[in-house]
Formats: structure tokens, C-alpha cells, sequence
């Protein structure tokens, strides 16, 4: 799951989701040097990391790109899947893509301090382009791939990725909307029981 997914399934507490777009810039164990409810949402990033990861309904996914592409389809696939969300946003959350993404964005920049710089700049490039809503449209997904390979360039065949990817834009729509009601289950187990943090059972309900 990328920034947008992540967002959502950390519910509305400002800690949790400031922890939900942190996870992927403040690396290390938990706790650590982190305040608790910063920390917890840490922990929540990196479980939905694990049960996306090795769930058999995403890894099935894999097998749509041309193999050399392959091995990046983990990366395309967390955008892919944020466009998957914001293409049904409302009816998965029961709420309106811009309401969202501009409540989100709000609490996010009164969380600035907080952040590092790498993440002070992704959040600046967010509100600046609207980028949250814009990941209802297939070019968005483009858009995003390509700016991550110019960045990486050890993940410039990213480039790629993306226009192979578009002819299976349904099946791979029809996953998320599968198995997204019972990623949410998981999360609402998992932050229901303080005894699973930081790790957690990485696996998703049938």
C-alpha cells in the first residue's frame, strides 16, 4: 500500500497517522527514540507492509507484468493500489476523496516539526499537486512510477512498468476491492489489542 491507503487504514488519530506516513522514512526498531502514539503507527505501517506482502491474492498480481519487470512489482503495485482506492474511494470508506485528503494533508502539516526533511518534501509535493485525489486517474500512477525511477535509478525499468500494467488495470482493481474490507479487519484487530504491538500475526482473514 502507498501513501493514500495507508492514511486511510490508520483511522483519524493524528499520532497513528502521522506514524502511517512516517513508515517508510524512519526505519529502525520500535519503540525506539519515538513517542508512543508515533511509534504504534510506525508499527501499523510495517504490519500492513507484511500482510500485503504475503498475502496470495497480491502476490498472484506478479505474474501480469513481463517477467524482467517482475521484480519490481511490489513498488507498482503500492501505487497501483492507491489508484484502486481512490477510484472507489467513497464507497470502500464511506467518505469523499477531497474531504479526506484535505483533512489528512491538514493534520499532516501541523505534524511538520515532526518530520524529516525527505518527508517534509513529499508532503509539500502532495498538498502542492493535490496528488491524493489525483490517484483516481490512471496518469497519476504514470506520473508516480516515473518519479520514483528518475530518483532510483537503479529502478529506472519503473518507467516501464506502468504502460505494461495498463491493459490489466481491472484484474488488478478487482483484487484490492476483494481483499481491502479484510485488510481493514485486520488493522481494527490489530489496534485493538495493545499486546500485538509493535509486531502483530502477518496475515490477512479469509
Amino acid at each position: 500500500m502507498n501513501t493514500l491507503a495507508h492514511l486511510v487504514l490508520a483511522g483519524p488519530d493524528q499520532d497513528l497517522r502521522l506514524g502511517a506516513f512516517l513508515g517508510d522514512f524512519l526505519p529502525g526498531p520500535l519503540p525506539g527514540p519515538h513517542p508512543p502514539g508515533l511509534a504504534r503507527g510506525l508499527a501499523l505501517h510495517r504490519y500492513i507492509d507484511r500482510i500485503t506482502d504475503s498475502d496470495p491474492a497480491f502476490r498472484a498480481l506478479k505474474v501480469l507484468a513481463p517477467e524482467p519487470l517482475r521484480r519490481l512489482m511490489p513498488i507498482a503495485l503500492d501505487v497501483i493500489f492507491d489508484h484502486c482506492l481512490a477510484r472507489r474511494f467513497e464507497p470502500l470508506t464511506g467518505q469523499a476523496l477531497e474531504a479526506f485528503s484535505a483533512r489528512a494533508l491538514r493534520d499532516l502539516k501541523a505534524q511538520h516539526h515532526a518530520m524529516p526533511a525527505p518527508a517534509q518534501q513529499l508532503l509539500a509535493a502532495l498538498d502542492t499537486h493535490a496528488v491524493l485525489p489525483a490517484y483516481a486517474h490512471w496518469p497519476a500512477v504514470e506520473r508516480t512510477l516515473r518519479n520514483i525511477a528518475q530518483r532510483r535509478p537503479r529502478l529506472l525499468a519503473l518507467r516501464d512498468l506502468a504502460p505494461a500494467l495498463a491493459p490489466h488495470r481491472d484484474t488488478i482493481a478487482a483484487a484490492f476491492e476483494n481483499r481491502f474490507p479484510a485488510l481493514e479487519t485486520a488493522c481494527a484487530i490489530w489496534l485493538a489489542d495493545p499486546s500485538r504491538f509493535p509486531g502483530g500475526d502477518a496475515t490477512l482473514p479469509l
